[in-house]
């Protein structure tokens, strides 16, 4: 009689069915993209696709900063947090910095956000140690941009309210050094949900549009500008005068696809150009969000104290008369962040794009010749020598498919805080502390299943 195995079915596979069914359409637009939108694309990319250029380039004088986190929970809502940074140069050199912080969170995202943010701050402090030994390169994990622009708010942690000032100062720290010593920063993302190269391309477009129509080009570019923040006004607006014969037809098409949350890199993927970069973009900032108030950074007459007092209200009243020179320090280290090129880099057909941001001399002096103005960026026609350097020493160091840095790679690998280094760190702590730490009930059945 033959014997009947059972066959092991996954739990709730039936119900993960169902929403396959159910949300088909969706959930193929985004995990497998449309090649409809990337073809609509094609021939608009095509005029800001670069071949790599026929140069190699070795420098040893190169740094890779990461970092990591790790948390303790505690019984009674409390939190151990170490964090760690690491500037790995080529042979082995490094600069290490960690911070241990104990504290009660009282919301979960500002917590998250908190963490992230912390993870930056000491990657700049760790940079700033690595510049003292005069490298030609330091590669940053991540985008210096999105660094540039976070919100400035109070972090809701006791006696960190103002953590953003320390943030800002350090960063602007870094930056300022890296150009005074004439060193190259770069940021790699390997996974960016930007979509400023794909809003610029749109854009060039519609003011094409418009001049060819006659339209008032500063109409549109303020509409333009207005998509980030009322999106769907914006383009009801524009539908509106296109539907009446104010607008062409064709300009609707480029406002609704700019309002469109599909990422740059998936266009740039799914339209395979094969290995290359795009032409670079040149971002400057000139307005951030202090809670929901928009700083406008462009006009100098504006110090924005006021509207600072109000976001950091805690911080105020906890560093009294202080607050006001901080403000005013905090707004000139914005206005005088350097300008940054931004672009993606496919190393190999097939490949996912990478994002690149570089801040260097001769883009900070290419950007004050061309009088730039404006977050929203233009694309450089010239391409500074710099930014030839950074691709050529990127593609030095790309590994194949699994390798997208090999140095960005080994830091990730050795500052990441394991389990095991988690729990040591817990052991010499309560040893050093004389004290038992009781953990919260969830990291109990983690620990002590």
């Amino acid at each position: 009689m033959p014997v009947k195995l059972a066959v092991t079915v996954p739990e709730f596979l039936d119900l993960l069915l169902d929403e396959v069914k159910r949300n088909r359409e969706e959930l193929a637009k985004i995990a497998g993209g449309s090649s409809t939108t990337a073809e609509w694309y094609r021939e608009l990319v095509q005029r800001k696709w670069n071949r790599f250029p026929e140069r190699d380039l070795e420098s040893r004088a190169v740094y890779a900063v990461d970092s990591s986190s790790g948390t303790v929970e505690l019984a009674g809502g409390g939190v151990l947090v170490v964090a760690r940074s690491i500037a790995l140069g080529i042979g082995g050199l490094q600069k290490r910095r960690l911070r241990l912080e104990a504290f009660y969170p009282k919301d979960l995202r500002d917590y998250e956000d908190y963490l992230r943010l912390l993870r930056e701050h000491l990657e700049h402090e760790v940079a700033l140690d690595a510049l003292e030994t005069d490298p030609e390169f330091i590669l940053v994990d991540g985008s210096l941009y999105g660094r540039m622009i976070h919100v400035l708010k109070e972090v809701e942690i006791q006696d960190r309210e103002d953590f953003m000032f320390d943030y800002v100062e350090a960063y602007s720290d870094f930056l300022s050094a890296a150009l005074r010593k004439g060193a190259v920063v770069v940021g790699v993302s390997k996974d960016s949900r930007s979509t400023l190269f794909k809003e610029e391309v749109l854009k060039e477009q519609v003011l094409r549009i418009a001049r060819e129509h006659g339209l008032d080009t500063q109409d549109i570019l303020k509409l333009w500008s207005g998509l980030r923040r009322r999106p769907r006004e914006i383009v009801e607006e524009v539908r509106r005068k296109t539907s009446s014969g104010v607008y062409p037809a064709e300009l609707y098409k480029f406002f609704e696809e700019a309002r469109s949350p599909v990422p740059d890199s998936k266009i740039l993927y799914h339209l395979n150009l094969g290995s290359g970069y795009t032409m670079p973009l040149l971002l400057k900032l000139s307005r951030v969000l202090a809670g929901q108030l928009d700083l406008v950074l462009d006009d100098g007459s504006v110090d924005h104290v006021e509207r600072l007092s109000r976001v950091f209200q805690k911080t105020r009243g906890r560093i009294g008369s202080r607050f006001e020179d901080r403000a005013r320090d905090l707004i000139s280290r914005l206005r005088n962040y350097p300008p940054v090129a931004m672009f993606y880099v496919v190393f190999e057909s097939g490949e996912d794009p990478v994002r690149v941001d570089v801040v260097a001399r001769d883009i900070s002096a290419l950007s004050g010749a061309n009088g730039l103005q404006g977050d929203a960026g233009r694309f450089m026609d010239d391409k500074p020598e710099s930014l030839l350097r950074v691709i050529a020493l990127l593609r030095g160091m790309y590994a194949g498919i699994r390798g997208y840095n090999v140095l960005l790679l080994e830091a990730d690998r050795r500052v990441k805080i394991s389990d095991s280094t988690l729990e040591t760190y817990r052991g010499v702590l309560m040893r050093e502390l004389g004290l038992f730490f009781l953990l919260s009930r969830g990291e109990r059945r983690v620990h002590y299943p």
